[in-house]
């Protein structure tokens, strides 16, 4: 919440980067790291490392809740 005041934000999303953004999609697709390193041409690591820190801006704490912020943020339909 800090960081959103700071930078004038109103919504957490705002917050990720393009690329967060990009990895959020393709995970709420229900793509595994592996899969979306192979589709970024990224290693597994970077993804997994990506997955955090989305998850941490968000405020999110599993794969379930990824999905879920994305259909209601409509990233995903």
């Amino acid at each position: 919440m800090r960081e959103l005041q700071q930078r004038g934000l109103e919504d957490s999303y705002d917050l990720l980067t393009d690329r967060e953004k990009e990895i959020l999609q393709l995970l709420a697709e229900g793509r595994s790291n592996k899969e979306v390193a192979s589709m970024l041409n990224l290693s597994t690591n970077t993804v997994e490392t990506h997955r955090t820190r989305i998850m941490q801006k968000l405020d999110l704490h599993s794969a379930a809740e990824i999905v879920l912020y994305a259909v209601r943020k409509r990233i995903i339909s």
